[in-house]
């Protein structure tokens, strides 16, 4: 993609005043790091008692900027002047270079220590990049095989529909059955189940 520049051949740096506020607080403020580890420090310390008191604990997490930090992205449409489109964003997936957001990667591995805990991951990065988005995990030690992912297929794949289908069991989750979520994490009302449009 001829607009697109790699962001591995890329020197940006972070505490560039050009960058927009959101890009600099995101990558340069040590309140956004404090913020996401408190959340999920706050969140594990809560839940350990039902973590405990249920024989397969099952939580549902959004991946990009709640798992996965894509800063580099948003810093790359900011250098090439454009804005988000799909194929620069499947293509900036499939480069597997994400970073972890503060706290996810110790949530996850402290979380995944209780007996058949398991995240269903539902996010919107397109099915296609489903290997691209586990080899990217696995570089972050985050990858565990017992995880599901439920990417979506096709513009009428909302989560909703995909919430549906862990709940009832039905379609991609047949083999698992019907499921009890514990648990939502996201950034964005669309990530839990109060959210009615997407």
């Amino acid at each position: 993609f001829s607009l697109f520049t790699s962001c591995v051949d890329v020197k940006v740096n972070e505490k560039d005043n050009n960058l927009p506020n959101d890009v600099r607080w995101l990558t340069n403020s040590s309140e956004y790091v404090a913020i996401c580890k408190q959340t999920y420090m706050n969140a594990l310390s809560s839940m350990q008692s039902v973590f405990l008191n249920t024989t397969n604990p099952i939580i549902i997490m959004d991946l990009d900027e709640t798992v996965l930090d894509n800063s580099k992205y948003q810093i790359d449409l900011f250098l090439n002047n454009t804005q988000y489109n799909e194929i620069s964003w499947d293509h900036f997936v499939n480069k597997e270079i994400s970073d972890l957001v503060p706290g996810a990667k110790d949530f996850i591995t402290e979380y995944k220590k209780y007996t058949n805990s398991r995240i269903i991951y539902i996010s919107n990065r397109s099915h296609a990049t489903l290997e691209a988005t586990k080899n990217n995990m696995k570089k972050l030690g985050i990858y565990f095989e017992n995880d599901i992912f439920l990417l979506k297929k096709n513009q009428y794949d909302t989560k909703i529909i995909r919430r549906s289908e862990v709940l009832s069991g039905t379609n991609r989750m047949e083999d698992y059955g019907s499921q009890k979520i514990i648990a939502y994490f996201g950034d964005a009302l669309g990530d839990f189940p109060e959210d009615k449009k997407y």
